[in-house]
């Protein structure tokens, strides 16, 4: 007989049903009449004890560590792929937050403060508790790192997230179930083989492992990652194998199918037709950002999310444009992760602790962001959201081989052009275009020209300090690198030439006339733009993709090629030759746009390229129609009543209500307005 004063534990069932059960043993009555055996009828060991949060983490953390001293890692090179079943293993760059090397590392939990600089609440404190406690050492800035707040949005005893987060994670399980992940991952593998990858995630870009179970993925996620100072790449990459997969894994694997999918338009194993392509390309999508709601659910703010958000943002930039508020506020959510974890700051503080290529890895996070942010807001005229006075400007240092499992870097003293070379030109000339932005809001025209003057300067220098090899110096049908170098030579000449196109642009007092400095830069930039789209065959996405130089770079040239050749006084100056070239390129921009063989109907940013190209074309059924000027005589004769005077082109501006760097659809709309295309546009 049981004694009344003895507590017993329900069953588990029972107890999640909250049911009272009999407490029998091997299966209490419920479960027995349930038709459930032993195998559901379990009961807890410790039914009435509950560890401290601490103690219970750093047993987690202990039984982690202990399994990755069992854990051989598995030796292959970095681009390798498994077996493609979907019981296989994946792995990426994958990177969590430091800790001295001595300590357990803490995961963060809600509410999750993440960086908490010298002005917030925490440092006050920190102060105050530092002269309460003078025995003990109170850090501002480690402390922000290392608060663990008493609860999480996981339930400590067993691991499962609550409802809303767990639906997401079965809801991406199921999507992934509709694949088939033999011919995904011979996709990736097609695309890899181009020497194209993903810029931040792509050093251990690898094949796809699913549970059929949310559970591991889950846990798995919300465990932190371990690693010091001594720390190998192969033992690092070992945490990512075979049951130590995590959501983000996944995210960063469908990252790239997506872009895989985006730059490979034929592939019959997957897809035969562009609605084909284009429904894989929705749903890979669709499934990597399930993942990273799965990721975002759990708050364990980490380095490994903030790759896959970055990832996350370049496929919604490629798949729904840059005019998308999709992409607006995921560049939002990577400038609030990058400030949440600190890496604005200088991340060299805690070399003692980290390895290198955790180093490495963050500042190239920071210097992709930061360009990234940049560049956006410039082409859509918004205000950028990181701000490099309130950052330390850092790049990451070009290592080869810093990434490779057997940990061999190969020694050179000459820069090679890959991803990390990208990302310290394109992080160099945005740091350049925030100064130019900061010129269009000030209204002191002398104070302009001070400062555009010695951004002129910055400009050249840091031309002429890259790399030979890095510097286009012939015509693109003459450059006979690799596909993924030539992209890259075009690239970094178009951000150069943008900047000083963005210097010119901002001393312009009337920007309806522009100058022939402004001009001679447009001209180059539309030209390169133009033959990249002649031979874009002959090169693969270095960084950025075609539509997007076309749309970055080509189309504001083309409009300041426009609007001197829509102003006589300037189209005069214009040789014989420099105007044949420039309806050259005009033309053939505008046939293969509007063929379709650069951007078709439905694909990004394919608004702003239709307004644009109706528009250069009745510019050009005028111009192959005799001279422009003869519509608008300069003497006083009189002028048909069918056409405007001077005076109004003269009040005419393509800027009206918005920004003067803004060639989005409405200067194009504005351009069509101009007095000499009234009447035009319907001749396409």
């Amino acid at each position: 007989m049981i004694p009344g004063n003895v507590r017993l534990a329900a069953c588990e069932p029972c107890r999640r049903a909250k049911l009272a059960c009999d407490h029998r043993r091997p299966t209490c009555s419920r479960c027995r009449d349930r038709n459930q055996g032993e195998e559901v009828c379990v009961y807890r060991s410790r039914p009435f004890k509950r560890k401290k949060l601490h103690q219970e983490q750093q047993t987690e953390e202990a039984e982690h560590a202990e399994h990755l001293q069992q854990v051989q890692p598995t030796q292959r090179s970095p681009r390798s792929i498994h077996s493609p079943t979907l019981d296989e293993t994946s792995t990426s760059l994958l990177i969590g937050p430091s800790r001295q090397q001595q300590e357990q590392q803490q995961q963060y939990r809600y509410p999750n403060p993440g960086f908490l600089g010298s002005s917030s609440h925490s440092t006050i404190f920190n102060h105050v508790s530092s002269r309460a406690h003078t025995n003990e050492n109170a850090s501002p800035h480690n402390d922000a790192r290392q608060i663990s707040p008493s609860y999480s949005v996981m339930d400590i005893t067993n691991d499962h997230p609550n409802t809303a987060i767990t639906e997401k994670g079965i809801r991406a399980l199921s999507q992934v179930e509709r694949l088939n992940i033999f011919r995904l991952k011979t996709l990736v593998e097609v695309w890899l083989s181009t020497d194209v990858n993903l810029p931040l995630a792509g050093p251990h870009d690898s094949g796809i492992w699913a549970s059929k179970h949310a559970k591991i993925l889950f846990k798995n996620t919300n465990r932190p990652i371990l690693f010091h100072k001594d720390s190998s790449v192969a033992e690092f990459v070992s945490q990512f194998y075979n049951d130590n997969v995590r959501w983000e894994t996944l995210g960063i694997f469908f990252a790239a199918a997506t872009r895989a999918t985006l730059d490979i338009s034929f592939f019959p194993q997957l897809y035969t037709s562009e609605e084909q392509r284009h429904q894989l390309t929705t749903l890979l999508t669709s499934i990597g950002d399930s993942c990273l709601e799965a990721c975002l659910g759990l708050d364990c703010l980490n380095d490994l999310q903030l790759v896959l958000q970055y990832e996350n943002f370049i496929v919604h930039s490629q798949v729904y444009g840059d005019q998308s508020y999709h992409s607006w506020r995921r560049i939002g959510d990577l400038a609030s992760s990058l400030f949440a974890l600190g890496y604005h700051e200088n991340v060299e503080v805690e070399t003692s602790q980290l390895p290198n290529f955790v180093i490495q890895l963050r500042k190239a996070a920071f210097a992709r962001i930061y360009a990234g942010d940049k560049n956006l807001a410039i082409f859509l005229g918004r205000p950028p959201r990181i701000v490099k006075a309130y950052c330390v400007f850092q790049l990451p240092d070009n290592i080869p081989g810093l990434w490779d499992i057997d940990n061999t870097i190969t020694k050179t003293t000459e820069d090679i052009i890959n991803y990390t070379a990208d990302t310290r030109c394109s992080a160099l000339f945005a740091s350049l275009k925030e100064e130019i932005l900061e010129l269009f809001r000030d209204r002191d025209s002398r104070r302009q020209v001070e400062k555009a003057s010695v951004i002129r300067s910055k400009a050249e220098e840091q031309w002429q300090i890259l790399p030979t090899h890095f510097k286009l110096v012939t015509r693109l049908k003459d450059c006979h690198l690799r596909p993924f170098e030539r992209d890259f030579l075009v690239g970094t000449r178009l951000d150069h030439l943008h900047t000083l196109f963005l210097l010119d642009l901002v001393l312009l007092r009337h920007i309806s006339e522009p100058n022939d400095s402004l001009l001679k830069v447009a001209v180059e930039m539309l030209s390169l733009v133009v033959e990249a789209i002649v031979l874009r065959d002959r090169l693969v996405n270095s960084g950025t993709c075609l539509i997007w130089k076309v749309a970055h770079f080509g189309l504001p040239a083309a409009g300041i090629v426009s609007l001197a050749l829509l102003n006589s006084s300037i189209g005069k100056d214009i040789g014989p030759l420099l105007r044949s070239k420039i309806l050259q390129d005009l033309s053939v921009l505008v046939a293969e746009v509007g063929t379709g063989a650069v951007i078709q109907a439905g694909q990004p940013n394919f608004a702003i390229f239709t307004r644009a190209i109706r528009t250069i074309q009745s510019l050009l059924n005028i111009l192959m129609g005799g001279d422009l000027t003869s519509r608008f005589p300069d003497s006083e004769p009189e002028i048909p009543n069918q056409y405007l005077n001077c005076n109004s082109i003269q009040a005419w501006d393509p800027w009206i209500n918005s920004d003067p760097w803004d060639f989005e659809i409405e200067f194009w709309a504005n351009l069509a307005e101009h007095p000499s295309l009234q009447g035009f546009e319907h001749g396409i």
